[in-house]
C-alpha cells in the first residue's frame, strides 16, 4: 500500500451496506483490447445504512477497502462473467435474503429486451427477475420504472471486458456486479438524458467516468443539496461525504465538479472551497488531467 493522499476528499459509495475504507491497490491486468478496467465501483444508500468510502489516490489503480471481492462468491450458482446457466436462461445477481442489495447470483429466465432499451421487473429488483436478455440486467434500483437493460462485463475480474469499445467496466455492490457503462467526461457531462456522469470508482482517482442513470431523481440535486447515491446528483455535480462541504448538514452533500486551470470557480460556491485535483501528479488517464473537484480538505 503505497502514495495514499495524506488529505482525502470522501466520496459517498452507493449501494454498499457498511463503511469501507479506500485504499490503493496493486494494478490487475487488462486483456489485450479490451475497454474494461480492473477498477471497482461500489454504490450505497443511506436507506440500508451509513455507507461512504474515504477516498484516496493510488499509486496505479485505487480500490474500495482490500479490494475488489470475489464475483458473488456466497450463494453463486453461476458466474456473471460467464454467462454459464442452461440455454433459455441467464446468470443474474439477486438479494438471497429478500432486500434490494445483490449477494448472490442465480439462473432465472432469460428475457428479451437487449441492452439499452427500457426493461421491466419481477417484483423489486433485488428478486433477481426481470426481462433483459441474456448478459444483462435491468438496473432499476430505485424502483422507478424507468430503468433500462445494462451489460455485464465478461471476461474476469482481473480482466474484464466491455463489449463496446466505448465502455468501461465498473463494479456495483458488495459483492461486486460487474457491469459496462459507456465512457464520458465529468467537465462536459455528455451523457444522456436522466443520466450523471461519475467516476467507476467511489474515489479520488478513480481513473474513468462513466454514464449512470440519474438515480432518485425527485431529490434535488444541485451544489450543497443532500444526496444519498453516488449518481444522486444533477449532472456536474457528485455526491461526497459532508466535512468537504461547507454547512452540509446531512451525512453527505452534492459538490460541484471544477476545472485545474479555473479553480476560483468553486468559490461561486463558498469561499473555502478549493479545486481538489481528482488525480496525483503525474497519475491522470489521459483526457482527464483537468478534473477537480470542489472541497474543503480536513
Amino acid at each position: 500500500m503505497t502514495n495514499p493522499r495524506p488529505h482525502a476528499v470522501r466520496l459517498f459509495a452507493l449501494l454498499v451496506p457498511g463503511i469501507l475504507a479506500c485504499r490503493p491497490a496493486e494494478a490487475t491486468t487488462q486483456t489485450e483490447g479490451s475497454t474494461g478496467s480492473a477498477a471497482t465501483t461500489s454504490e450505497a444508500t443511506t436507506t440500508t445504512g451509513d455507507a461512504t468510502i474515504e477516498a484516496t489516490a493510488a499509486a496505479t489503480i485505487p480500490t474500495t477497502g482490500e479490494g475488489p471481492k470475489p464475483d458473488l462468491p456466497v450463494g453463486g450458482e453461476c458466474d456473471l462473467f460467464a454467462q454459464d446457466c442452461a440455454e433459455g436462461t441467464k446468470c443474474n445477481a439477486w438479494s438471497m435474503d429478500g432486500g434490494i442489495f445483490p449477494d448472490g447470483a442465480k439462473c432465472v429466465p432469460v428475457g428479451d429486451k437487449l441492452p439499452g432499451e427500457a426493461c421491466t421487473l419481477e417484483g423489486k429488483f433485488g428478486d433477481g427477475i426481470d426481462d433483459c436478455a441474456a448478459g444483462s440486467i435491468c438496473l432499476d434500483i430505485d424502483g422507478s420504472g424507468m430503468a433500462s437493460c445494462v451489460s455485464y462485463c465478461s471476461g474476469s475480474m482481473d480482466a474484464p471486458v466491455c463489449a463496446d469499445p466505448g465502455s468501461r467496466c465498473s463494479f456495483l455492490f458488495e459483492p461486486t456486479v460487474p457491469l459496462c457503462f459507456p465512457s464520458c467526461d465529468p467537465l462536459i457531462q455528455n451523457c444522456g438524458e436522466a443520466e450523471t456522469c461519475v467516476p467507476n470508482i467511489a474515489s479520488l482517482g478513480a481513473p474513468f467516468f462513466v454514464c449512470m442513470p440519474r438515480v432518485f431523481s425527485d431529490i434535488p440535486g444541485q451544489y450543497g443539496d443532500a444526496c444519498a447515491a453516488l449518481s444522486g446528483c444533477d449532472p456536474s455535480f457528485l455526491c461526497i461525504f459532508a466535512e468537504n462541504v461547507p454547512n452540509c448538514t446531512n451525512t453527505y452533500c452534492c459538490s460541484s465538479y471544477c476545472e485545474l486551470d479555473q479553480p476560483d470557480t468553486c468559490a461561486v460556491f463558498d469561499p473555502l472551497l478549493t479545486c481538489v485535483p481528482w488525480f496525483m501528479e503525474g497519475q491522470a488517464t489521459p483526457g482527464y488531467e483537468n478534473v477537480g473537484i470542489c472541497g474543503i480538505m480536513p
